[in-house]
């Protein structure tokens, strides 16, 4: 599906000296602005700008290409390598066909009968139709441009449809345009002029009426909003930078001139999306798998850390227990040599003193416990520790 178009360094050089960088472009299939791009990535220097609208004699001398090698490549959608300039024909799938679009609406599409429905029955809402809530094409547009964005629509999708593009309004109520398995947001935009609105004069005061506060002069600013007539198509989708995504009407070329462009700009978006959309699933691919790596790591390192510190506990408390029964042997020790009132009082204490140690001594305990290296750590555990981390003994 997918073709890659491959000029060497000094072919594209000779291109963009020889033709505008926006023909040079559609020949190719891509953005004129990835070819300046790649052009100046590989270092190949440009016309600069109103270089075309001059005649050919009062135009600056092509510079000398700096001695640079290397191939660039363009990945464009089903498109075969470019044919010679001296061969193109008029008919040849690089020269874009011209589209008429009607200054009537004649049977229209689904869609634009649906959409049309709404935006006649709709109210205005900061100076744009408000369809309230209705799944319809996403046009915002004052009430004066409904006609022409039907028609306008209805040429863009019915051609579309002819190039192999599906059209729907989905769930969310986002116009929809499918290319080459790619969903594509898009809308088109009126830009409206936004004026302030000045507050209503105070009601006269009464001769004799007492002071009242003008609580109008204290109410929020009032703006209207008026109709520019001015189109925008866009493209609501994150792509590669420097890829198109809005097409404006100017005053030399209205939007229904540049639907051809505009369908083209589809195609390029649908590439440019998909392959954002690769780099980005083989760059969580690639984070999942490090994540994967470091947790392995701080999991069996945290296993390390809570076997040893209850090793150190147990010992801890055997070194008490062993105190103790040191201290207990040093008062028995004592005993032997001194005169008692009360000897059974003393065994007593004796025998309850060597209780307490016991009670302290981890090997009068269950020893398959101690000696146990099976831990289970929380689901939870991610090893990110947000408190001062404890030094032990193996701490350097």
């Amino acid at each position: 599906m997918y073709t890659l178009v491959s000029f060497t360094i000094a072919e594209l050089f000779e291109k963009v000296w020889e033709t505008s960088m926006v023909k040079l472009a559609q020949d190719i299939g891509v953005s004129d602005v990835a070819v300046a791009k790649a052009c100046r990535k590989a270092g190949i220097p440009l016309p600069g700008r109103g270089y075309w609208a001059k005649q050919e004699k009062q135009r600056p001398r092509k510079p000398k290409l700096p001695a640079i090698e290397g191939v660039i490549q363009f990945q464009v959608l089903g498109r075969a390598p470019l044919p010679a300039a001296n061969n193109a024909e008029p008919n040849s799938p690089t020269v874009q066909r011209m589209i008429e679009v009607p200054s009537q609406l004649t049977e229209p599409h689904a869609l634009v009968s649906q959409w049309l429905k709404s935006a006649k029955a709709a109210k205005l809402r900061d100076g744009y139709l408000d369809y309230a809530g209705k799944r319809v094409l996403n046009a915002m547009i004052s009430s004066s441009l409904i006609e022409r964005c039907a028609i306008l629509f209805d040429a863009l999708i019915k051609e579309g449809e002819a190039e192999g593009y599906a059209w729907k309004i989905n769930a969310e109520g986002k116009t929809i345009v499918t290319v080459n398995d790619e969903p594509i947001a898009v809308r088109l935009v009126e830009r409206l002029d936004k004026h302030p609105m000045p507050p209503p004069p105070p009601p006269k005061r009464r001769p004799g009426a007492p002071w009242e506060p003008d609580f109008m002069s204290l109410r929020r600013p009032q703006f209207e909003w008026t109709s520019t007539g001015e189109l925008t198509f866009q493209i609501e989708a994150r792509m590669d930078y420097g890829e198109r995504k809005n097409w404006k009407d100017t005053k030399t070329a209205p939007l229904e001139k540049k639907l051809p462009s505009i369908l083209s700009g589809l195609t390029s978006a649908s590439i440019s999306i998909k392959a954002l959309r690769e780099k980005e699933e083989a760059r969580n691919r690639e984070w999942a798998e490090n994540e994967k790596r470091r947790l392995e790591r701080v999991r069996e390192a945290e296993i390390q850390r809570r076997l040893r510190r209850s090793l150190v506990k147990h010992t801890e408390c055997w070194e008490r227990a062993e105190r103790l029964r040191a201290f207990i042997k040093s008062v028995e020790d004592s005993l032997k040599s001194a005169s008692l009132a009360d000897p059974e009082m003393a065994q007593r204490w004796i025998d309850w003193a060597h209780k307490q140690a016991d009670l302290l001594d981890p090997l009068q305990e269950n020893l398959a416990q101690i000696t146990n290296l099976d831990v289970q750590l929380e689901s939870w555990f991610s090893g990110s520790h947000y408190g001062q981390v404890e030094k032990g003994w193996w701490s350097e």
